[in-house]
């Protein structure tokens, strides 16, 4: 998307190769440390999965906006805002204690299958949604 023609398909998809590329890092460092925490690797996929991209967006076209050209290095800051936004989402998830965002479950819930057989497992949870946040 070096034009300056807007193509939001197109944009989504660059965004999205940032994202995955991210998560894909995450995941190997996660099994370098210990190949049980792959389940907060797959949370922190889910986390970035979907979404329209509109924070990415705003920040593409914000630079755009003062004359600045499209750069790989602009796409991954856009990618980084949609980061920050899930981490706000997870984080939001834990205090509310919301069982569900967009009918799945959320991370502290869904990440409750790969501690329940650890003492305090919905605590342990919870502090694994944690890192999704922070990841």
């Amino acid at each position: 998307m070096t034009s300056d023609r807007w193509e939001p398909a197109a944009f989504k998809t660059r965004v999205d190769h940032v994202l995955r590329r991210f998560v894909a890092e995450e995941a190997e460092r996660f099994a370098e440390i210990d190949p049980a925490l792959e389940p907060v690797a797959g949370q922190l996929e889910a986390a970035v999965a979907d979404g329209k991209r509109l924070r990415a967006a705003f920040c593409y076209w914000g630079w755009r906006a003062v004359g600045q050209p499209d750069s790989d290095a602009l796409v991954r800051a856009a990618a980084s805002m949609e980061l920050v936004h899930a981490a706000a989402v997870v984080h939001d998830d834990l205090i509310d204690d919301s069982p569900l965002r967009h009918g799945r479950p959320t991370a502290h819930i869904a990440l409750r299958g790969a501690v329940r057989r650890r003492p305090r497992a919905v605590a342990a949870a919870r502090s694994l949604a944690m890192l999704v946040g922070i990841c």
